[in-house]
């Protein structure tokens, strides 16, 4: 299941899971890969450097702590 969705402050994430566990709402999202700019030599690059778990503590989403 990967679908696009706009969630506030996470504009165009792709939603890659979402899970129930008791009062809770637990979304996995990725984001979209895009050209950054390497803070040492000021190219542009699409290379992935490293991989991360974030976790972000969001608002209620329909009374529910996402």
């Amino acid at each position: 299941m990967n679908f696009t969705m706009n969630i506030p402050g996470l504009k165009d994430c792709i939603v890659t899971n979402i899970e129930e566990r008791n009062e809770m709402v637990i979304i996995h999202i990725e984001m979209e890969r895009v050209a950054q700019v390497c803070p040492s030599c000021g190219e542009r690059t699409q290379r992935i450097h490293d991989y991360r778990l974030q976790k972000i503590k969001h608002l209620k989403w329909f009374e529910r702590i996402t």
